[in-house]
């Protein structure tokens, strides 16, 4: 049975309706002032949390301590290389020059020699190391010798070396020993003459030839081979030699200029 509410001005259900509905028959004044209530309430949440999100995200990383770092020299990396391009070493590096009428021309093989000027260059492959190079004097005669040794001893590759050229005709043996070098490492000396030189022209007189072998700055082993005529003397020859061998520089090394005599 239905009857008018009073209070509420509205009819309202039976007794048993209202229990099963109850939330419906609450005051609504106060239903009212519970949702104003929790309505107010979402809000102070809404705006505490926006608050501390905004906050979280700009919050700063923790401190970290910077790691310590030390003094750096210019032009040095951490790992001690300098930070400069490395380029190969000129060979030429000599501010001094050569004696009058020599020239220091650094080689196409790499190496760097003083030559009396006006002389030809050729060369022909070696089964070791550099190609041999032959300069030789406008005369013919003339001409010096340059190559690698394959031997690891120059003294065991000039005493190999005579055992071929004391076979050459009119071969006479002037010494054959070791020899001061400027280097201050093993060198070794075969100073002879000789009749006739395999391909080479008649000189009018015997060869006169110093074969200087050596190890140069680089750990390599050299020939330096002076030929030329006995009958002007032998001293020709020594100085070609000594000036050759002072101003010899090995491929890709820096050589300073020798001391003058």
């Amino acid at each position: 049975m239905r009857v008018f509410d009073t209070e509420r001005q509205e009819w309202a259900g039976s007794r048993r309706e209202r229990l099963f509905h109850a939330e419906q028959y609450l005051d609504l004044p106060r239903q009212r002032n519970v949702l104003q209530r929790t309505a107010v309430v979402l809000a102070v949440c809404a705006v505490a949390f926006g608050t501390w999100a905004l906050a979280w995200k700009d919050e700063p990383e923790p401190y970290r301590p910077p790691a310590e770092e030390g003094a750096v020299e210019p032009g040095v990396t951490d790992d001690g290389v300098t930070g400069e391009e490395t380029t190969a070493t000129p060979t030429v590096t000599a501010s001094a020059s050569p004696p009058s009428g020599f020239l220091d021309p650094a080689d196409p093989e790499g190496f760097r020699i003083a030559l009396p000027e006006g002389w030809s260059r050729e060369s022909t492959p070696s089964q070791y190391g550099i190609d041999i190079v032959e300069y030789r004097a406008p005369d013919g005669i003339r001409r010096i010798q340059v190559f690698q040794l394959l031997e690891d001893s120059a003294h065991s590759s000039v005493v190999e070396a005579q055992k071929t050229t004391s076979k050459l005709d009119g071969y006479e043996k002037i010494h054959l020993d070791y020899v001061p070098d400027p280097s201050g490492n093993e060198a070794a000396e075969h100073e002879y003459t000789a009749d006739e030189l395999s391909g080479e022209p008649t000189a009018g007189s015997a060869y006169h030839v110093i074969d200087h072998r050596f190890e140069a700055a680089d750990g390599e082993n050299y020939a330096l081979i002076v030929y030329g005529a006995q009958g002007d003397g032998t001293e020709d020859e020594r100085a070609l030699l000594d000036t050759a061998r002072a101003w010899f520089c090995p491929p890709s090394m820096a050589c300073p200029a020798p001391e003058p005599s």
